[in-house]
């Protein structure tokens, strides 16, 4: 028997004072960019007081400072993407205007004006002239829109677009899932933001690093991402908790102009080849069982209020049918055999026992991989100096799961299902004064995994009979699959703080993760036969069994889903 049940709040990071000294041009951000530069006169020498405006076109947000004694300016904090128009003013003088102007997330995007004097009322435009290259906070590449829109993917995942990067390679762990090696580095060493928030699975039982992941699911639909940066080895102090890589993902905003997408993707057995035989090249070919792959969704953003308010919002469907690969009776499946003892042991089951395992029988059994994701987003300039950002992105997946092999045959029941659901709130404030710039960062996350049998079987023990020639049937609730449930809390409380000094930035900063926990388990709580042979099974008559519970008060820990399969 094992079973545990942990509550517990605990700073993951503590609060920490981090003081960083750094050049003007290396002002990032972890769900930003940065516009900086100088401004001088047509024989180079510097010109303070110059007033720079940068505005972000699609959304009319609108940054303002003014160069300092060295000609020098600075803007954290902006919007990433573009294009911005960015326009130096003085009195005097001519003013200039660069326009078509982007910023990548974590870059500071440098600008160079050289202003005339006002001999006649003029406007200099100039169109995207960068005089200087952008900065990175260390070893990493961006992945933008328009690459995400353009370059193909299997998988519609991070993943995907991250392998762009040499250091990110696709690993398979023991041929099992796929996950994200950075540098060599096993995966759970890396990690993973969505908009500045830690988005891996903490309790670490997920082989994608990622909430969800037992199920196949993304942690976020990718037509609701911007822009993705990947990190290997990052010098910007607000960007840590990882000793292997980072995938910082920011997602979309509405803007002024109204948008909205649509799409629709599906495959089934007809767009696959069959299976040649390893043995014997002109035997038949084993075709493909049955499956069916969809996905679908839309996309609408727009404004609230022109220039102050903007939504964006997302959802995406996916509904994924495959065939397990084994069945009694072959078919379009590799075939199990041993179709006689398969059937008596359906039958022993249903007129000794009173159960029906359900599902095709001696067919192959088709497994579910569904999921739904909803991603609402909302931005608001609330003066030139503030501007907040709320969004909040929910997923719920679930995935039938089972190992048959040429040796161990499940029937339908004794496939496992995983549900999970999560619900991730970020709200976010960047803040100006003067030469101060804050960003604070306030996230709730909600983590909730259910391991159970078939929702459409009633409570059962596991039952293993071992046939004579080393095979064996199964059937039942998968022993593991009882009294199995995780969830898991996640409240992270950043404030960052940049002043500008002249040539230098200065970042002071707190980030805090709390974290709860409560994970129930309990194994073969339901009991697990074993039988040696198809006669003693027919007879009751068990070489082994095992039975788990906890030793508390309620020695059951029966969850709600039990407690309706009892009723039901």
């Amino acid at each position: 028997m094992t079973y545990l049940k942990q509550s517990r709040l605990a700073c993951a990071i503590g609060t920490v004072m981090l003081v960083c000294l750094a050049l003007t041009s290396s002002a990032v951000a972890q769900t930003t960019g940065a516009l900086s530069g100088t401004v001088v006169d047509q024989q180079g020498g510097v010109l303070p007081g110059v007033n720079i405006t940068a505005v972000h076109q699609p959304t009319g947000t609108e940054y303002t400072t003014t160069t300092d004694t060295e000609g020098r300016f600075q803007i954290p904090n902006v919007r990433v993407g573009g294009p911005y128009r960015v326009t130096a003013t003085l009195s005097g003088f001519n003013e200039l205007v660069q326009s078509d102007i982007t910023v990548s997330l974590g870059e500071a995007r440098g600008l160079e004006f050289r202003m005339g004097l006002a001999a006649v009322a003029e406007t200099i435009t100039v169109t995207a002239q960068t005089t200087f290259a952008e900065t990175r906070a260390g070893t990493s590449d961006n992945v933008s829109r328009e690459n995400l829109e353009q370059m193909p993917t299997v998988s519609r995942s991070l993943t995907d677009f991250a392998r762009i990067s040499p250091y990110f390679n696709q690993t398979n762990l023991n041929g099992g899932d796929s996950f994200l090696s950075v540098a060599g580095r096993n995966n759970r060493y890396n990690g993973i933001q969505i908009d500045g928030a830690v988005n891996n699975d903490v309790f670490g039982l997920s082989e994608s690093g990622t909430p969800g992941g037992q199920t196949g699911a993304q942690p976020i639909n990718l037509d609701a991402i911007q822009e993705l940066q990947l990190v290997v080895a990052p010098y910007d102090v607000r960007q840590g908790g990882f000793s292997g890589g980072a995938v910082n993902a920011i997602t979309r905003s509405g803007a002024n102009t109204a948008s909205g997408t649509a799409y629709i993707f599906g495959r089934n057995e007809s767009l696959v080849g069959s299976i040649p035989s390893q043995t014997d090249p002109s035997a038949p070919k084993t075709k493909i069982g049955v499956f069916n792959d969809k996905q679908g969704g839309g996309s609408v953003g727009g404004p609230i209020v022109r220039n102050k308010a903007f939504f964006f919002t997302n959802l995406d469907l996916t509904r994924r049918d495959t065939p397990s690969g084994f069945s009694i009776t072959g078919g379009t499946g590799t075939s199990f055999g041993r179709q006689a003892e398969a059937q008596r042991f359906l039958d022993i089951l249903k007129n000794n026992y009173g159960y029906d395992p359900g599902g095709p029988g001696l067919a192959e059994f088709t497994k579910r991989n569904n999921s739904n994701k909803v991603f609402v987003r909302a931005d608001f300039n609330l003066s030139t100096a503030n501007r907040l950002t709320v969004r909040h992105n929910y997923v719920d997946s679930v995935a039938d799961i089972g190992f048959p092999s040429a040796t161990q045959y499940n029937f339908a029941d004794f496939f496992y299902q995983f549900t999970d659901t999560t619900n991730s709130t970020v709200a976010q404030l960047d803040s100006a004064f003067g030469s101060l710039f804050n960003e604070l960062r306030v996230s709730y996350q909600q983590f909730n995994d259910r391991r159970t049998g078939q929702p459409d079987q009633a409570p059962f023990p596991a039952i293993r009979v071992n046939l004579p020639d080393g095979t064996n049937l199964r059937a039942g609730t998968e022993n593991f699959s009882v009294q199995n449930e995780l969830d898991q809390r996640v409240i992270e409380l950043t404030d960052d703080v940049t002043i500008l000094k002249g040539r230098h930035s200065f970042t002071i900063g707190t980030h805090n993760e709390f974290l709860k926990f409560r994970n129930l388990f309990i194994r073969d709580n339901w009991g697990t036969y074993q039988f040696n042979g198809l006669d003693n099974f027919a007879a009751g008559v068990a070489g082994g069994y095992d039975f788990s519970y906890s030793n508390t008060s309620d020695p059951r820990q029966e969850t709600e889903i039990i407690k309706k399969k009892r009723k039901g």
